[in-house]
């Protein structure tokens, strides 16, 4: 069935009606980019009273992102606590796309980045631990399962993440509507495993398509697929739990970012996170951070610290714009994601009868 094209709402050749084209390593702009410094946190109880100053202390010392995994405290809560509590990092829970409800997960990350102001991003996880199977009550997947689960779900996430337009939400009082449901579209997602009717139940987030990355310590269990084809790039995870010599890290990431560029798939290769695990929270992290974050940057490894910007900024940044002024799609050197109508999907077509809908 053709697409309706509104002049937003270019769709590039070879593009599925109804997705964005623009998703995925493979999308324009972004080659050439530095990547990101990222700090791990672990979202354990205990760190919980400390882990906002922590934040704004990591953000003040040039840090671009935080990734949280899970210690305890679900990764998607700890990012919506910290969200109103930063100002320009970017913001990224390490979550699972196995055993969860993919509806549910991508309407939850959908919240965060609006709650963040486009700061959010999902550091995909294939969990291959049997006891979160047994928590949910479902069967423990081989690994081959398991990729095609975790390609499956990001895909679903994506289709979801794009069912609203973005003038869908009219607020009319006088005729009593609140959204165009001309501008929504059905997910009408099949897969393996499950299946997704939609549309999302939150309207399109600041960033339309959050960043979707893959961490080298997930990059076997999520898959071929998804690392080389699916995501948004790769995650260069440092250990620095025996401490941050600037010297062997700086010739880590050179490496990484040399053999990214000199493969045959660039941008499927592309090193857009570089993250730090093990950062001792006992012995000065905020000075040993800021001094990495230094010199890792006068060398060029990795991009330019987001913007800095006082509380004010924070309180008056828009519904749509980081008190930064840039999205996480920015600082990774990721293209935009124009919505793109599929008319077959539209949900105001819900109410037609089929000779109608033909």
């Amino acid at each position: 069935m053709s697409t309706t094209v509104t002049p937003d709402e270019t769709t590039r050749p070879g593009a599925a009606p109804g997705t964005d084209s623009s998703a995925g390593p493979a999308a324009e702009g972004g080659a050439g980019t530095l990547p990101v410094l990222a700090v791990d946190l672990v979202t354990a109880p205990s760190l919980l009273e400390g882990l906002a100053p922590l934040a704004r202390g990591l953000e003040d010392a040039g840090i671009g992102a935080l990734t949280l995994s899970d210690g305890g405290l679900h990764p998607i809560h700890v990012a919506a606590h910290l969200a109103p509590l930063t100002r320009g990092i970017g913001l990224l829970p390490r979550t699972d796309a196995i055993y969860v409800e993919p509806f549910h997960l991508a309407t939850q990350l959908m919240s965060l980045d609006h709650i963040s102001h486009g700061r959010a991003g999902w550091l995909l996880q294939a969990e291959t631990d049997p006891s979160a199977a047994e928590a949910v009550g479902r069967e423990v997947l081989g690994l081959e399962a398991t990729a095609r689960e975790a390609a499956d779900v990001l895909e679903a996430a994506r289709t979801i993440w794009g069912t609203w337009a973005p003038d869908a939400v009219v607020r009319d009082t006088e005729r009593g509507v609140y959204v165009d449901a001309s501008r929504l579209q059905y997910a009408d997602v099949e897969a393996e495993t499950f299946s997704v009717r939609g549309p999302a139940i939150t309207p399109r987030s600041p960033q339309g398509l959050l960043p979707v990355l893959v961490a080298d310590t997930d990059s076997a269990a999520a898959g071929e697929r998804v690392r080389g084809e699916l995501a948004d790039g790769r995650v260069l995870d440092l250990d620095v739990s025996g401490g941050a010599r600037a010297e062997e890290l700086a010739a880590k990431i050179a490496a990484a970012l040399e053999q990214a560029g000199a493969g045959p798939s660039v941008d499927a290769e592309q090193v857009r996170l570089v993250r730090l695990v093990g950062l001792d929270l006992e012995a000065d992290p905020l000075g040993t951070v800021r001094q990495l974050a230094d010199e890792l940057r006068s060398r060029g490894l990795i991009a330019p610290a987001p913007a800095a910007s006082d509380a004010s900024d924070a309180a008056s940044a828009s519904a749509s714009v980081p008190a930064s002024g840039r999205t996480l799609r920015d600082l990774l050197g990721l293209p935009e994601t124009p919505f793109r109508l599929d008319p077959s999907r539209r949900a105001d077509r819900a109410r037609l009868t089929s000779e109608e809908n033909a």
